[in-house]
């Protein structure tokens, strides 16, 4: 990684690498107030946001009202349930045809770069109940 990170920075960004259920902002924030509690919530946004657009972390959108971060930089997949909203990363890639990937980003007037699959459905826990 390129740069240095200041102390609050580095707070945020150790909370959202140590995560594993991809956290709000709101969650980061709870996170981050046990051991830097003069932090106010404008800043984790604001650090979030750098840590973001440095390519640290990555946010994620899953709905038009819901955000969270991941830690997990490279490309990996993701299920979401639409019962709890649980983000799940899925253990391995899921590979498609790169002629289907190139036919569906062509129709959509994009050139390809990259590509992650989401899964919807009612996660384990949801379903047992």
């Amino acid at each position: 990684m390129k740069g240095t990170l200041n102390t609050n920075a580095q707070a945020v960004l150790d909370v959202v690498k140590g995560a594993h259920n991809h956290p709000t902002a709101a969650g980061i924030y709870e996170a981050v107030r046990q051991k830097r509690p003069r932090m106010g919530l404008a800043s984790v946004y604001r650090i979030l946001h750098m840590l973001v657009e440095r390519g640290w972390i990555k946010e994620i959108w899953y709905n038009d009202e819901t955000c969270r971060y991941d830690g997990h930089v490279e490309r990996h997949d993701h299920a979401i349930c639409t019962h709890c909203g649980n983000l799940i990363d899925l253990p391995s890639m899921v590979s498609l045809p790169a002629d289907t990937l190139r036919s569906a980003a062509q129709s959509a007037g994009i050139t390809l770069n990259s590509y992650e699959l989401r899964l919807y459905g009612v996660c384990l826990a949801c379903s047992q109940k």
